[in-house]
C-alpha cells in the first residue's frame, strides 16, 4: 500500500466578539472527519511557509485575511487509511485574528462556517485536533 505523509496547518480564528470561526467538513473519502467540525486550514503545499499556507487556505475556505498570532506549540500526529494508501498527518495551529473579509465559502469540502463561543465549540462534534488545540487556548 502506498504511504503518503502531509503537513496541515489551522488556524484557531477569532473574530472582534471574540468567537471562534470553526468549519463544518463535507469530505465522505474521510469517514472519520466526514460532518465533524473542525478550523479552517490545510494542507502545506511545496515552498511554502506554515504562515502562507495558513493565510491562502482561510482566503480560500472563508474569504477572511487574517494576522497570526500565536504559534500553538503541540503537533498532533493521525494516521489515516484509505482506499489505496496510508496517509501520516502531521498538524500545527496557529492563533489569529480575521482583520478583513466577507465571510463565504466556495470550497466544497466545507458545508458550514460558523462563528461562535469558544465554549460551545466544545460542545460540537469535532475533530480530535481542534479539540485539543481549542482546550490549550480557553
Amino acid at each position: 500500500m502506498e504511504k503518503k505523509s502531509i503537513v496541515v496547518v489551522l488556524g484557531l480564528i477569532e473574530n472582534k466578539k471574540g468567537e471562534v470561526l470553526v468549519s463544518l467538513r463535507n469530505d465522505p473519502r474521510f469517514p472519520e472527519a466526514h460532518l465533524k467540525w473542525d478550523f479552517v486550514g490545510g494542507k502545506n503545499e511545496m515552498g511554502e511557509s506554515l504562515e502562507e499556507t495558513l493565510r491562502r487556505e482561510t482566503r480560500e475556505e472563508s474569504g477572511l485575511e487574517i494576522e497570526i498570532k500565536e504559534f500553538l506549540p503541540k503537533s498532533i500526529c493521525k494516521n489515516w487509511e484509505l482506499p489505496g494508501y496510508f496517509q501520516h498527518t502531521l498538524i500545527f495551529c496557529y492563533t489569529c485574528k480575521a482583520i478583513s473579509g466577507e465571510l463565504k465559502t466556495q470550497d466544497p469540502k466545507i458545508k458550514e462556517l460558523r462563528w461562535m463561543k469558544k465554549e460551545d465549540v466544545l460542545k460540537l462534534d469535532l475533530l480530535f485536533s481542534a479539540r485539543e488545540y481549542l482546550e490549550m487556548d480557553i
